[in-house]
């Protein structure tokens, strides 16, 4: 063995810990750093030297080298912002971002994203997050079926900026209503007929009239704003009276008649003092003052023979069908607690009519197989009050702000009251993730030895959940590095020792000579 080796092999370790010590310096740099992983680094010995004539262990270490530096894949301590846009992950999984215009594609824990002038939701480095887009069906009717991550299409998440520079959230037609109202027991009769005591209340209404219907006329009004399919807003106005003067009524039940109408002057159909008139109808009412049946009737002129049953929706509701001026038409299911459930009606003659209403009751056309659902409208003994209503309709309306569900699905909130779904942001997983390549910038690349990424959404398998307003913080303990970084000094200097040590060997052989 060389006299000189002890030099070579103190030039290892000292190498070795210089590099250890820029790992150290490196996690303590980042230790403000969003979504940062801390490394470490592992050394192994060098090869060893056989001594000849040893008679048991004749080998001799070399040195010492650098085996590999691993990274610490472990969540970082949450913070909360102000800013919707910061998203954190609590658990497995990377935020997936690509270059603009670009078919790469990096990985990244920091979620410091924020929407530019164009709308694109960027990182700090003008990477674009990448996410699902939703599917934008009515906020009643669900969001529809969303594919799995891997399958579904990605692209750059972009909020669908209009010329004016805003999002927008596009107007939307009432298809739905829903009334729940109480119609006290104890109220009169105002609108009254000995001949048709069903059709008082439509008889008394008279569009050219400035007040069609007198406030005299009818027992409780209820009013809903409704839109059509442009978002223009429209206020529909619903009149109830009681009916007297009924034949062959149970004993205790009860019969009101009801008015749903918008003002004449938004009515573009073919009628002339009925103008206005979208439906008229009955309730029949328990002795206890549940719903128990109704009637409903729309017609196409005064005459009250052209009045019909109106057509039933598919779950059994009645449908209010409206032409209104400038030719936007609409149609609405109107739910009032109680539907067919053969969506059919019980008629007493195939050619019923308003007009064939009498004094009778069983003139009175009913729902076929009536089915009372929890919310109705009901015939208490208390004030006449409108207990409930809603509709699904609803005007244009400009975004005002975001935000990031836990299952990572970016909701946009708009000034006309709605709320939609924009896009699901996926999560990336690898089988190795201590072989990502870093690129710089919080952001990592996928290798050969990374295994390519499996994606998923938020909380589901593997994958950790999504928190909007929160920021991951850098998983760098100080403590454990300001220890790592004393042991490393130490290391460092003791193998400085042995090759000054190894020096003055070298020196006193040389010395010998004299």
């Amino acid at each position: 063995m060389s006299i000189s080796s002890t030099i070579y092999i103190g030039t290892t370790g000292v190498i070795a810990h210089q590099e250890n010590m820029s790992v150290i310096s490196d996690n303590i740099a980042n230790i403000s750093t969003v979504g940062f992983k801390s490394s470490r680094m592992l050394f192994n010995t060098l090869l060893s030297q056989e001594l000849t004539g040893a008679s048991v262990n004749n080998q001799v270490g070399r040195g010492v080298g650098l085996s590999s530096t691993l990274y610490n894949m472990s969540a970082g301590s949450l913070e909360t912002t102000n800013t919707s846009t910061d998203i954190a992950i609590g658990g497995h999984g990377f935020f997936v971002v690509s270059p603009e215009n670009s078919d790469k594609i990096y990985y990244t824990r920091a979620g410091n994203f924020r929407f530019d002038e164009l709308g694109f939701l960027r990182d700090p480095r003008g990477n674009i997050l990448q996410g699902y887009k939703m599917p934008q069906t009515s906020l009643l009717g669900g969001s529809g079926s969303i594919p799995s991550a891997s399958s579904a299409p990605l692209q750059d998440i972009r909020l669908d900026v209009q010329d004016n520079g805003m999002s927008v959230s596009e107007p939307e037609a009432t298809t739905e209503m829903r009334m729940m109202i109480n119609l006290d027991s104890g109220s009169e009769d105002k609108s009254t007929s000995t001949t048709s005591p069903f059709t008082a209340l439509f008889d008394t209404w008279n569009a050219h009239n400035e007040e069609p219907l007198a406030a005299n006329a009818y027992a409780y009004e209820s009013s809903i704003k409704i839109f059509d399919s442009s978002g223009k807003s429209h206020v529909l106005s619903a009149y109830f009276d009681p009916v007297a003067n009924v034949d062959d009524l149970d004993s205790g039940y009860r019969t009101w008649e009801f008015l749903l109408t918008i003002p004449p002057g938004e009515d573009g159909s073919g009628l002339d003092s009925k103008k206005g008139v979208l439906m008229t109808g009955t309730f029949t009412f328990t002795p206890s003052g549940e719903l128990f049946n109704m009637s409903a009737f729309q017609g196409s002129s005064d005459n009250k023979s052209t009045w019909t049953p109106v057509a039933l929706s598919p779950d059994g509701y009645p449908i209010v069908q409206a032409t209104l001026m400038g030719g936007e038409a609409l149609s609405s299911a109107l739910d009032l607690g109680i539907r067919a459930s053969s969506s059919q009606w019980s008629v007493p003659s195939a050619t019923m009519s308003l007009a064939d209403l009498n004094t009778s009751f069983t003139s009175v056309p009913k729902m076929h197989n009536p089915e009372k659902q929890i919310m109705s409208v009901t015939n208490y003994r208390s004030g006449s009050s409108t207990l409930y209503q809603s509709q699904n309709g609803y005007e244009r309306g400009y975004l005002q702000s975001v935000s990031v569900n836990t299952q990572g699905i970016i909701i946009g909130k708009y000034s006309n009251g709605q709320e939609q779904s924009l896009f699901k942001i996926p999560l990336a997983d690898f089988i190795n993730p201590q072989e990502l390549f870093r690129e710089g910038g919080n952001l990592f690349s996928a290798t050969k030895k990374s295994g390519s990424s499996t994606l998923g959404w938020a909380g589901e398998g593997r994958f950790g959940g999504v928190a909007g307003s929160t920021l991951e913080n850098s998983n760098v303990d100080l403590a454990s590095e300001f220890v790592d970084m004393i042991i490393t000094q130490r290391g460092f200097d003791a193998n400085s020792k042995s090759i000054t040590t190894g020096d003055q060997v070298i020196q006193t052989a040389i010395q010998m000579k004299r």
